[in-house]
């Protein structure tokens, strides 16, 4: 099916949702593929309306969905014209079974999605982007190289396709040094991971990437990931933004916007070291605090099915007992003893 690039990501998101409200399928099934076209389209570029961040494994994370679950969603999406692959995804393992040596050997590469809307009666040659009125460009449901480029040691910087449309699909792919959910325990990947923590807090690069891998070596240590430095950067082990008493009262403050590069670095610790304990000890990190209460509940729910399963068993065998078969004939017989109730017809 032929598709333009979408105008918007809010018409976008209202269009889709129109869409699998129209469908015949179970409520569930609806509700899913509308919560994983919502993460495709909050998570676009408003400029280019697509993704390049999103893995499957991402996905699933923030829908709750299986991969397989997830696939099966996005190629319904795909084949309705809601989406179009620009890149296929890329593990790790496989680039460095094609003999990548770089940084970007250890990092999964995230297919990228356009966001777009299916057109009725469109013809479009997939491999030309026809000129068209601003702000509507004609997009293949489906972006396809028309050459492979030589050479398995070393990724193009660019696509032809995307040559020929440079306002519409991004040429080259802004990937992450190092994955936010991700602990890095060797040297070389805590250096990946500071450089992965600038990109995702401007503020902190006015910092190297060896400084920030210094600032948060304990914490490294300790289990912690990206996402776990930037929610200690933003708020407290209690929960609470950081910030100050002013008048009695909890004020929070912005971050570190203002602060120069030469105070930064104490800056970033003194932050951090609210994650500490009495001594200097890393705390557990939100993360790990997340996963404790997950098994946790996992653990109480199976003492409680448990429970109520040996409760069922006990029950079961009393029934079978003599004493519990004539308890039972003698509830029937008191049921059946009673006076029927006659309803009165108006």
């Amino acid at each position: 099916m032929q598709a333009t690039l979408a105008t918007s990501q809010p018409k976008w998101l209202r269009a889709v949702d129109e869409w699998i409200n129209d469908l015949d399928m179970r409520s569930d099934g609806r509700e899913n593929r509308r919560r994983l076209a919502r993460v495709l389209g909050f998570n676009a570029d408003w400029k280019t309306l697509t993704t390049n961040t999103l893995t499957w494994s991402t996905i699933a994370e923030r829908t709750g969905m299986s991969r397989a679950t997830v696939a099966r969603h996005l190629l319904a999406l795909h084949e309705a014209g809601w989406i179009g692959r620009v890149a296929a995804g890329r593990s790790a393992a496989a680039k460095q079974a094609a003999g990548w040596k770089s940084d970007d050997a250890f990092i999964n590469d995230a297919p990228v999605y356009a966001l777009t809307q299916p057109v009725d009666d469109a013809a479009v040659d997939i491999n030309e982007t026809p000129p068209t009125v601003s702000g509507y460009k004609e997009f293949p449901a489906r972006a396809r190289e028309a050459e492979t480029p030589p050479g398995a040691a070393m990724r193009p910087s660019s696509t032809k396709a995307a040559d020929g449309r440079p306002s519409t699909v991004p040429a080259h792919r802004t990937l992450p040094a190092w994955p936010g959910h991700v602990t890095p325990s060797s040297k070389d990947e805590r250096g990946l991971a500071g450089r992965e923590w600038a990109r995702r807090v401007p503020a902190l690069r006015k910092l190297s990437a060896e400084h920030l891998r210094f600032l948060a070596k304990d914490f490294f240590t300790a289990g912690w990931t990206i996402r776990d430095l930037i929610t200690a950067l933003d708020s407290l082990p209690d929960g609470r933004a950081h910030g100050q008493f002013v008048g009695g009262q909890w004020v929070p403050y912005s971050g570190a916007d203002g602060i120069p590069a030469a105070r930064l670095g104490h800056w970033v610790s003194w932050r951090l070291n609210a994650w500490r304990n009495d001594d200097q000890t890393v705390k557990e990190s939100p993360t790990q605090t997340r996963l404790r209460r997950e098994e946790t509940a996992k653990k109480q729910q199976q003492v409680q099915r448990q429970v109520r399963e040996e409760e069922r068993l006990r029950n079961q065998a009393q029934m079978a007992t003599p004493e519990g078969q004539a308890a039972k004939q003698a509830c029937l017989a008191q049921f059946a003893s009673r006076p029927k109730r006659r309803v009165r017809r108006r």
